[in-house]
């Protein structure tokens, strides 16, 4: 009888130790010093030196959530950039939690600002900023492509070709600031207004 108590309190103990090394949504805890550790080794080949970006985009501070992250780094991304999938053997599922805990802890680089001009009193009648699809096109090769395609055609996320059938400008503007997973959030972290504004023109004109 004393055996089984004994077994019994070891059980216990072991569930509650079990139970102190998860968050309250049953996720693991992370540990943003190891999720160093272990971008450095799998992913910072691609995505760069503190998630800054190099053939792939940068993901520095963007505040990810264990989900969405999970299902990126199972599932991979294909079209443009090509990242493989990892499964548990390589990245196990306490990896990626510690992975997010470390992107979320990055400062997100600030988005380029234009040099200083001269202030010049704008006219009354002055017309409302258009937004460059150029500039659109650039900021969807190097944020969005991986997910979407080079040319828009769809891969780990949908295809937006024909996009402005289903949302309009100020839709896609809304969607872009506060997209659902597995989508990431790039704005403010990343992607300035300006940014949004016009990736979403370029979208808009395929």
């Amino acid at each position: 009888m004393k055996t089984s108590r004994g077994f019994s309190s070891l059980v216990l103990l072991i569930a509650a130790l079990l139970a102190a090394a998860r968050t309250s949504d049953g996720a693991p805890s992370a540990d943003a010093v190891a999720g160093k550790q272990t971008f450095t080794e799998y992913c910072s080949i691609c995505h760069g030196v503190g998630a800054k970006g190099f053939i792939g985009p940068n993901i520095a501070g963007i505040n990810w959530t264990t989900q969405g992250l999970h299902a990126i780094v199972r599932g991979g991304v294909g079209g443009y950039g090509s990242m493989p999938a990892f499964n548990a053997d390589a990245v196990t599922d306490q990896n990626i939690a510690d992975i997010a805990a470390y992107l979320a802890a990055l400062a997100p680089t600030p988005p380029p600002q234009p040099a200083p001009t001269p202030t010049v009193a704008a006219p009354v009648s002055a017309a409302p900023a258009i937004a460059d699809a150029v500039h659109g096109r650039q900021v969807y090769a190097a944020n969005c492509a991986a997910c979407h395609g080079a040319s828009a055609q769809g891969g780990v996320g949908p295809s937006l070709r024909a996009e402005k059938t289903r949302k309009n400008t100020a839709a896609a503007i809304a969607w872009i600031k506060n997209p659902q997973l597995p989508m990431p959030k790039l704005y403010p972290a990343v992607l300035s207004e300006k940014d949004v504004e016009d990736v979403a023109a370029y979208v808009e004109s395929l």
